[in-house]
């Protein structure tokens, strides 16, 4: 039961990732300039990594696969916490709390959802 409740709890944090592409895009960004073009495809970049961390979740970390959990690990390592340091400190004083909380919470929820999954995860035997 809590390997299922982590799965879906990783599942939704997956998908709250792709929020930041809709926040990107609702700026409009002009396509003409150097800029814009960088905000579309860091957009484009972070849904499709948000659709491939939730098929993950939902297909081999479901079925306990370890390669699957430490997959999902990854970004959090590589592309979460950097994420939350250069918006930390480099984001106005006035705008951290609307810009990190999001962030914090995120990742709590994915973390959550890991050590919850976890168990089931290292407790089976892989064929």
């Amino acid at each position: 039961m809590r390997h299922k409740l982590g799965v879906i709890i990783v599942a939704v944090a997956t998908l709250g990732l792709g929020s930041a592409s809709v926040a990107m895009l609702g700026q409009h960004p002009d396509v003409t300039t150097t800029t814009g073009r960088l905000l579309w495809a860091g957009a484009l970049a972070n849904a499709s990594l948000a659709l491939i961390l939730f098929l993950i979740a939902v297909i081999p970390l479901r079925h306990g696969q370890r390669w699957a959990f430490w997959a999902l690990c990854a970004p959090v390592i590589l592309y979460g916490i950097p994420m939350l340091i250069l918006d930390g400190t480099n984001v106005p004083r006035g705008d951290l709390v609307s810009t990190l909380a999001p962030q914090v919470a995120g990742l709590g929820l994915l973390i959550t959802g890991l050590v919850l999954a976890r168990p089931g995860v290292f407790r089976r035997e892989q064929r």
